[in-house]
């Protein structure tokens, strides 16, 4: 299966669809997959014809046209949330894009600054230095 980088898929939507053929391509932060867009329909007979222009992204909860295959698969992916994308090309159905993991969540456990807080508070707490959710309740006068 092909894949890329999510940092490196900036090219529009319908470029990456342009090259899918009959292969699913993975979408990664730093080799953990967040996303797969998958071919349905027989896209190498398809191109290079048709013309991308009146490609759209869609989904459920998203106003009608809301992307077009001039965004960038990466805006694409974190546009997504948990609902599948369904990827329309003259009002056919030619690929999805779903989510695979929570992408904020992946990239946040990538993240170096993330884990030195996390780090910092857990040795604030080993030495006495936090406050238990009961005394931010006080302190912010939630109780």
């Amino acid at each position: 299966m092909k894949s890329i980088e999510l940092k490196q898929a900036t090219d529009a939507l319908s470029q990456y669809i342009q090259t899918l053929g009959k292969e699913p391509l993975l979408i990664n932060i730093e080799d953990t997959p967040v996303a797969v867009l998958t071919p349905i329909a027989d896209l190498e007979n398809l191109f290079p014809e048709t013309e991308l222009d009146s490609l759209t992204l869609t989904q459920q909860s998203w106003p009608k046209q809301s992307s077009n295959g001039q965004t960038s698969l990466s805006d694409c992916v974190f546009a997504l949330g948990t609902e599948p994308a369904i990827a329309e090309l003259q009002g056919k159905a030619i690929a999805v894009l779903v989510a695979i993991a929570d992408v904020e969540t992946v990239s946040l456990s990538h993240n170096p600054q993330f884990w030195d807080i996390i780090e910092r508070s857990r040795q604030q707490q080993k030495a006495g230095q936090s406050l238990s959710s009961e005394d931010v309740r006080k302190k912010l006068a939630l109780e």
